[in-house]
């Protein structure tokens, strides 16, 4: 066998088999699944797709979990923790038509499957489920920002409706005790039926601002770091506050000052490899460990550096890649 891209990664060479894989996501394809399809084909995975959308509601559950099980499908792709939530359920409350049909699901970017009782644990997800996390170490995260400048006070917007915004603000203490610094926490209100209302971000980061923070840290929430990833940065900008960021796409395509994440595309190539194994090489997902790509790449958005007369430390810059102008207006384009 040979290898290719992703150290250890075998190109497989089986008998053709068609697969199908049902992708559930709360937006379009990006990177990671543009990869993910082309990268099981290298691996002589032979395989047609169906595209779900996820709302991210709790009352739209029942609706797509009614729409997978009209479906025969070989496995179920999930991206970020609400969408798997909603696919996969927990490990004490399943979606039992998925079990029953032993039906397994690769997911990524689910920022602690343990923690939201994804999966029971890395090592041994002891169910039908496995896959990616995307997120650095959080004190290797507070490490990149601490390089970028001092910090005494780190602010930070609670999303009370998401499981991972919670779980962060956690271990952010748990961090802040250790390296000397305080969290400024802000939360974002809920409306009657349990939602966030993005309208009151501005007010939220203004809130923030106003307690004289250092950086605002915006960690891997689907809410506030995708689906409202411009007002929570252009809003930060305009209160001149710096923003660290956990995931990738909200410093590439919104106006984040820097961030430190897994790469989308080794994602996506990590993903199409659990698939495999389980497509092909027939591994149970439940022994399949749930994993964090080790690389980790820092970001600078070097726009919003000069627009907040913030420019990064040599040190910083020499192991980063920056985005210019250029990049920023060929994005916009897109």
């Amino acid at each position: 066998m040979i290898t290719l891209g992703l150290v250890g990664i075998p190109i497989l060479s089986f008998a053709q088999q068609k697969f199908h894989i049902t992708m559930v996501m709360p937006r379009d394809e990006q990177t990671i699944e543009v990869v993910y399809k082309d990268y099981l084909k290298k691996l002589n995975v032979d395989a047609t797709y169906t595209f779900l959308r996820f709302s991210g509601k709790p009352g739209d559950v029942a609706e797509l979990r009614a729409s997978l099980q009209k479906l025969k499908t070989d496995l179920v792709y999930t991206w970020g923790t609400p969408t798997t939530l909603a696919v996969a359920g927990t490990s004490d409350s399943p979606n039992e038509d998925l079990a029953r049909r032993n039906i397994p699901v690769v997911f990524v970017e689910v920022t602690d499957p343990v923690g939201t009782n994804i999966i029971q644990s890395f090592e041994k997800p002891g169910r039908n489920v496995t896959g990616i996390t995307h997120v650095a170490p959080l004190a290797q995260q507070i490490n990149t920002i601490k390089a970028y400048r001092p910090v005494k006070r780190v602010g930070y917007i609670t999303n009370p409706a998401e499981p991972n915004s919670l779980l962060v603000l956690k271990g952010l203490a748990k961090v802040a005790a250790q390296h000397g610094f305080e969290v400024i926490d802000e939360t974002l209100p809920l409306n009657d039926a349990g939602q966030p209302q993005a309208s009151q971000i501005p007010a939220v980061v203004k809130r923030i601002a106003d307690r004289k923070v250092d950086f605002l840290y915006i960690g891997p929430s689907t809410f506030l770091a995708f689906s409202h990833r411009d007002a929570v940065t252009q809003s930060a900008l305009e209160q001149r506050l710096p923003t660290f960021c956990a995931t990738e796409s909200i410093v590439r395509q919104a106006k984040c000052l820097v961030g430190l994440f897994s790469n989308g595309a080794n994602l996506g190539r990590f993903a199409a490899h659990k698939t495999a194994q389980i497509l092909i090489q027939k591994k149970p997902a439940d022994q399949i460990p749930s994993e964090t790509l080790q690389r980790m790449s820092l970001l600078i958005n070097m726009p919003v550096a000069r627009q907040l007369d913030l420019y990064p430390p040599i040190g910083l810059l020499n192991v980063s890649e920056v985005i210019s102008e250029t990049a920023v207006r060929s994005a916009q384009a897109h």
